[in-house]
């Protein structure tokens, strides 16, 4: 699978995963009242560009609503601190597990 095709893939889970969202009231007056910072166009111009973590030093992750498995292959440190209302890919969690970093979910 060809990178381009892989981040069509990507662009397409993530407009499902919004009109999923849109089409369950509970389910999004939950995940809004959880975050401000919930906009479905953020989210798709986020995973439309492969994701802000391409773009900031290896030991860094900016603070993020979903981490993907190239997240944190990228993330060179031995702890993540993450929001609480971050979600982690299967992929990541298991990336992180093999690279040995410890993830931690902050109060806020």
């Amino acid at each position: 699978m060809s990178s381009q095709d892989l981040q069509k893939l990507v662009e397409e889970i993530v407009q499902r995963v919004l009109q999923r969202i849109e089409a369950d009231a509970e389910l999004s007056r939950l995940l809004k009242g959880r975050s401000a910072v919930f906009d479905k166009e953020s989210v798709a111009a986020q995973a439309a560009s492969g994701g802000a973590a391409s773009t900031v030093a290896s030991n860094q992750v900016p603070q993020k609503r979903l981490y993907t498995e190239r997240d944190i292959l990228e993330f060179s440190g031995k702890e993540l601190v993450a929001a609480k209302q971050a979600i982690f890919t299967p992929s990541a969690l298991d990336a992180a597990r093999k690279k040995g970093i410890a993830i931690k979910k902050t109060n806020k």
